[in-house]
């Protein structure tokens, strides 16, 4: 199991119950490896010394940092942090609104004129948008400012629920028609949907602060830094 957890995650994304075989056979072949090595006093020769040593360093080294951040990146502090970045983001309102999409401004005037002699806005959204919004009666759901192009999200937000745009407004897409149905405060993202991103930014947080807080109570001397130079 602890072979298998070291592997690449897409070899890890294989169920653990179909490359069993292998990883025991795998792990059969290494054990002889490394007995025949140690029959051969490979251990003992000064340059593989060498690398062990590094390679016992950099592990301790990394437990030591896994344990440290895991004091310091509990579940405790990961609400708070995101409570605080809840908390620091602006308030941003959506509203919930329908359009009516054709290729030309006539369309779109004659749209308009049609909805100030009473037309319904939805079954003309049926009838005449071509876009794939139509079928619902041109509903696009709630949005921010930012999910839309800016001509369009520049007339829609300026109206109040039940109005529509008095004049056709002009996209890459075509003519637009916009109608209000609501406005209300974007929810803001839930703590499963941050977790994953609060968890990075405190790790590497709290990395940088126990190794500054280290190199503050150190005095580190690099030898023959002034004079060295890049290798060729």
């Amino acid at each position: 199991e602890r072979y298998f957890r070291s592997l690449l995650p897409q070899v890890q994304a294989i169920p653990f119950d179909t490359i069993f075989p292998r990883l025991v056979e795998r792990c059969v072949d290494q054990d002889l490896v490394a007995e025949a090595a140690a029959k051969a006093g490979t251990a003992k020769r000064p340059e593989v010394r060498q690398r062990i040593a590094l390679v016992t360093r950099s592990l301790i080294g990394q437990a030591y940092l896994e344990e440290r951040i895991r004091q310091q990146v509990t579940d405790v502090r990961l609400h708070e942090e995101y409570r605080k970045t809840i908390a620091l983001q602006p308030k941003r309102e959506q509203i919930h609104a329908r359009h009516i999409l054709v290729k030309t401004k006539a369309e779109a005037e004659a749209i308009i004129a049609e909805l100030k002699a009473g037309g319904d806005f939805a079954a003309i959204a049926r009838k005449k948008s071509m876009d794939p919004s139509a079928r619902s009666g041109g509903d696009l759901g709630f949005f921010t400012k930012e999910q839309m192009v800016p001509a369009f999200s520049a007339a829609a937000f300026k109206l109040a629920p039940g109005e529509y745009t008095a004049e056709p407004v002009k996209t890459q897409f075509g003519w637009h028609v916009i109608k209000v149905d609501g406005r209300r405060d974007a929810t803001p993202p839930k703590f499963s949907d941050m977790e994953n991103e609060l968890r990075r930014s405190l790790t590497e947080k709290a990395y940088k602060d126990i190794v500054d807080g280290l190199r503050a109570e150190a005095k580190v001397v690099v030898v023959g830094a002034a004079k060295s130079t890049p290798a060729k």
